[in-house]
Formats: C-alpha cells, structure tokens, sequence
C-alpha cells in the first residue's frame, strides 16, 4: 500500500489542478472529467457520461480519475470512476458501472475509506480484483500513521463485486509475513509494546483473512510472547476486538445503486 504523502502527492499532481476536460470513449459513450478549477479547494471534480448530447450519468467530488477496467469476463471492460474526497486521508469511493446489458448499469459503489486500492489482475483470467487496505483498524490502539491495514480482496462473483479473499489468500498471506518480519526485527532492535502491537495486530489480522488464523497464534506463542511478556499481555487483553474487526470486512461498504447522479443522497441528508 502507498504511503499516504505520496498517495495525497499523487492526487494534488494529477490534471485536478485546472487542467482541460479529459475525454475517454467507452463504447459508443463518452466520459469527460472536468477537475476543480485550480486553487479551489471548495469546488468539485465532474465526471459527465454522455451518449451523444444526453447525459447518462454523473458523478462530483473533489477529485475523480476515469479508467476502464476488465472487471467481468466478456463484453467492453467496465467504467471505474475513481472519487477522493479531498480530506487528510479520507475518503476514497469507486463507483463502478456496466453497459454489457445495453444500458448503463451500477455496478458497485465501494466505500474504500483510507485506501484508494488498486485494480489488478490477481490469477491471469483477465480480468481484474480490487485489492485495498481496510480501515477497521485504523486508531484503534495507536495513531492514524501506525495503524495495520489488512489486505482484502474484491472480484466478481458471478453476480456481483464480492469480497474474494479468501479466494487469493496470498495476498493477506504476503502482508503477514512483512508484518511478522517488522515484529520480529524490531524485537531484536529491543523495541517495546507500544511500538510493535500496530504490526503484531496487522499480522494477526491478515493471517485471519488468509485463513491462516490459529496458525498465526501458534507462532505469536512461539516467535513472540515467549520474548515479549508485555506483548503478549497486550495481545491478551485485545484479541477479541482484533478479530471483530478483522472480520468487520466490505459486503457491508458495497452496494450497487442506480441513479443518475452519484453521490446518491441518503434519506436522512438534507
């Protein structure tokens, strides 16, 4: 996962700073970002699909990046609309949408939170996953900068975006092991609890999500608490909020929503 300066770096870089509309074909439509005009940072980015002179759909924020990604197998790959909403390090939402069944199509709105993710083809199909780093840990025992972010897979299922990690149990599997490797070094370099327990959780975390979950008590046990009574005290104490909100993970922060204008007001919006 990026770092969050060069995350935020990136964006502010980007034609979000009054550069001209940017068109993208998609089919027979047309996309067109129109960033915010330089220096406002009260104003919005505009994505506007449009079919000839009709406007299918339209979605604003602070910034927003237009790509086609090959998300279900067959027919044109799909329109992700990329949204950030201009804050310290939230909040980033894909809007995901079809036209395979003639008409335009929601296909998803994925509140991504802290992470902006990225689209990758995980296993050679061609078509691509949505890999992001949930926030359900972020502050919960430590700052915003040291918080774990637990690796988590979305993929079309057949019928929709779903979490798919289990799927490509790797991924969460790759990160576990960096995180253990950082605990372990930093037990060698004497580093106390406060230190170590964001990355002792971010490795718990994700080998829960590998499914990995009682192999990764086993080797706490054994690597860890037998070095680090107080880590293992903290561990105590905590591991049922850890693995609430490990498994606290994004069916819930997906949906698919027809409109055609994005974001969608909530009934208790003004």
């Amino acid at each position: 996962m990026l770092p969050l300066a060069a995350v935020l770096s990136a964006l502010l870089l980007t034609p979000a700073a009054g550069a001209a509309p940017t068109p993208l074909k998609w089919g027979a439509l047309t996309v067109t970002v129109t960033p915010r005009p330089a220096g406002n940072f009260e104003a919005q980015a505009r994505a506007v699909v449009r079919n000839g002179a009709r406007t299918v759909l339209t979605v604003t924020d602070w910034d927003i990046e237009a790509t086609l990604q090959p998300i279900r197998p067959g027919g044109l790959p799909e329109l992700v609309l990329s949204a950030f909403s201009g804050g310290a390090h939230c909040c980033f939402t894909q809007y995901v949408f079809t036209q395979d069944g003639g008409r335009v199509e929601n296909l998803a709105v994925f509140d991504a939170a802290d992470d902006p993710g990225r689209w990758t083809d995980l296993n050679g199909d061609g078509t691509r996953e949505f890999v992001w780093g949930s926030n359900t840990l972020t502050y919960y025992d430590w700052s915003f900068a040291e918080s774990p972010f637990p690796l988590t897979v979305l993929g079309w299922d057949g019928v929709r975006l779903a979490d798919r990690t289990r799927a490509y149990a790797y991924v969460p599997g790759q990160e576990a092991a960096r995180e253990l490797k950082v605990v372990l070094d930093g037990l060698a370099e004497g580093q106390g609890t406060d230190a170590l327990k964001p990355r002792l959780s971010g490795y718990y975390a994700n080998m829960i999500l590998a499914g990995r979950g009682a192999e990764a008590e086993r080797v706490l046990a054994a690597q860890v608490f037998a070095r680090a009574p107080g880590l293992r005290a903290w561990f105590t104490a905590h591991r049922t909020d850890l693995i609430n909100a490990t498994y606290a993970q994004p069916e819930g922060r997906v949906r698919a929503v027809n409109s055609s204008s994005y974001p969608v007001r909530e009934p208790d919006q003004p």
